[in-house]
């Protein structure tokens, strides 16, 4: 008895099946318009991060590590001395590497390298106070006795309300281009089935001095700094239904 049941019941599964999937048509069975809208805004930036470092060699580690640290607080009481408002600072990178002597057999050690790196964090200044403070700040660092800028970045605290207008701008656009193609196609859009959106990563605003190492006697003045734009940049995927 149950195996003459096995084929009665698969064929009532199969039944119900072909009746779920003939009364909901999948999207692909339906006529659609696919468009895309692309929206790219530039704002101006008004925050920035500083990687400041303060390299030490010496023979003797625990000197050399002693003779950067005691450098070290003498940039960060500089920096903070400048009394800049909401300014913050932390370290972002140490290490100690061993140099080596690499003609000798075994090689030994010579010395070692003693590398800190401070970040420092500047956000929500006008352009004109922004360019001023990151200028102060590269100077006062290399004047006592940072000798190292890896690089400036800067960006946009709140990108929001230009990513909400990006937004709204390619959401139109993809709607203008859906209308022109079913009027130049003679038929009708009926609704929107599908919109969506991606996130389009932009490279982050002007860096300088990367990779760039600035000596300390070089910093007899604070360098001019351009802050420049950062953008954004949004796709919109929008697809109609049509008859």
């Amino acid at each position: 008895m149950k195996r003459a049941l096995i084929p009665i019941l698969m064929a009532g599964l199969l039944l119900i099946a072909h009746s779920t999937f003939a009364q909901s048509p999948p999207a692909l069975d339906r006529n659609l318009i696919f468009t895309e809208g692309i929206a790219e805004l530039t704002g101006q930036n008004d925050s920035a991060k500083i990687s400041i470092a303060i390299v030490t060699h010496g023979k003797n580690l625990e000197q050399t590590s002693s003779e950067n640290a005691s450098k070290t607080r003498g940039v960060i009481r500089e920096i903070k001395a400048l009394n800049i408002e909401h300014l913050k600072l932390k370290t972002s990178n140490y290490r100690v590497t061993p140099q080596k002597d690499h003609k000798a057999r075994p090689p030994k050690i010579k010395g070692y390298e003693v590398h800190n790196a401070i970040e420092v964090t500047l956000q929500g200044f006008e352009p004109n106070h922004l360019s001023s403070h990151v200028s102060k700040i590269v100077g006062k660092a290399l004047e006592s006795g940072a000798n190292s800028i890896h690089h400036i970045q800067f960006y946009i605290k709140n990108k929001e309300p230009l990513e909400k207008e990006a937004l709204t701008q390619a959401t139109q656009e993809a709607m203008d281009r859906a209308r022109t193609l079913a009027q130049a196609a003679g038929v009708k859009l009926k609704r929107i089935v599908s919109l969506s959106t991606h996130p389009v990563h932009m490279p982050p605003g002007p860096q300088m001095f990367r990779a760039g190492i600035m000596k300390a006697e070089a910093a007899a003045v604070a360098p001019p700094i351009e802050i420049g734009e950062s953008q954004v940049r949004v796709t919109v995927s929008v697809a109609y239904e049509i008859e």
